[in-house]
């Protein structure tokens, strides 16, 4: 990438950082794909918003004056926030990176991170502390207490340090998970919330309940009316993804599907003939792309098929 090029994809990740603190989900699915477009974007995204967050300390010394000349300015003037909308290249970088040391950010001190499909991300919040995003995942943090995190769509795996006096606490579609010392992995999808624990306990609480998680325990809830399901899992199947790996024991290829999609980056939809299949076994990926569903399909008894927006799973045999 030349340095104009490169120039001008750092003020786009800028753009984006900012842009995604009120992001709506066309905003983060467009996101998802300027990542994908250039290994390099989230590279820059990450230098943005690291500077970012190093600032967070330093404001409360800086002293932000008024304007000398208020009467003087034209009232119909833009906002400061906005005004590097007009310049273009190195100078909206140079302009938008200023903004970011300006503009005081006590306002709202929480914050989006996100990874594009098929990519993977880990977040020190404190000592002892640290959430690995898995791919196609979108979580938020808060500068001012790094005990929270909430999940609003995709997989992470938690590493929480205990403190009995400031509990951590994981957000995830109107539920909440409250660590009491664990590692435990987290999935927020349309279909369901799932919660694994591998090391220690959680408190889970949803529609009026509390659950309490021990290692080698999972909860299922879905978004109907009726109540979590507890049940026992591998303690070694938490969080496998990470090394490549994924484990079932009797879950729908619909979940299949979706685990596929967030660690190969690509869009998978099972056909309503397979959703609810159930497959037990480990998957061991090797590789990524069509090459890689190729292979997987003995396996699964299943057949990948190319459509508009990525592949169709489908029962194996089945006419095209």
């Amino acid at each position: 990438m030349t340095s104009e090029a490169q120039g001008s994809a750092r003020a786009r990740a800028i753009e984006w950082h900012i842009r995604l603190r009120h992001g709506d989900d066309a905003a983060w699915e467009a996101f998802a794909e300027w990542l994908a477009e250039d290994p390099v974007h989230a590279a820059l995204y990450d230098e943005i918003e690291q500077a970012d967050l190093a600032l967070e300390p330093l404001l409360p010394a800086v002293t932000f004056r008024e304007a000398a000349n208020d009467t003087d300015i034209d009232d119909r003037r833009q906002s400061p926030r906005w005004r590097w909308w007009g310049l273009g290249g190195g100078a909206a970088a140079a302009a938008v990176a200023a903004m970011l040391v300006l503009v005081p950010q006590a306002t709202n001190s929480r914050y989006e991170v996100a990874t594009g499909p098929g990519q993977r991300r880990t977040i020190s919040l404190e000592a002892g502390t640290q959430v690995t995003l898995n791919g196609a995942t979108r979580m938020r943090f808060d500068r001012k207490d790094r005990r929270f995190a909430a999940l609003e769509a995709g997989e992470a795996l938690f590493q929480v340090q205990h403190d009995g006096a400031r509990p951590f606490t994981l957000e995830v579609a109107g539920r909440r998970v409250v660590d009491v010392g664990t590692v435990f992995n987290v999935v927020r999808d349309a279909r369901a919330v799932r919660v694994a624990v591998a090391e220690g306990k959680v408190l889970y609480e949803s529609k009026g309940r509390t659950i309490s998680l021990d290692a080698g325990q999972a909860v299922l809830d879905t978004s109907s009316a009726e109540a979590p399901r507890v049940s026992r899992t591998a303690i070694g199947s938490v969080g496998a993804w990470r090394k490549g790996r994924l484990v079932y024991s009797g879950e729908p290829l619909a979940q299949v599907a979706a685990d596929l999609g967030r660690a190969l980056g690509m869009r998978i939809t099972p056909a309503p003939d397979v959703a609810d299949r159930p497959f037990s076994g480990t998957i061991a990926l090797r590789g990524t792309g069509p090459a890689e569903l190729e292979r997987l399909t003995p396996a699964l008894n299943v057949t990948f098929r190319p459509d508009a927006g990525g592949w169709t799973m489908t029962a194996a045999g089945a006419e095209r």
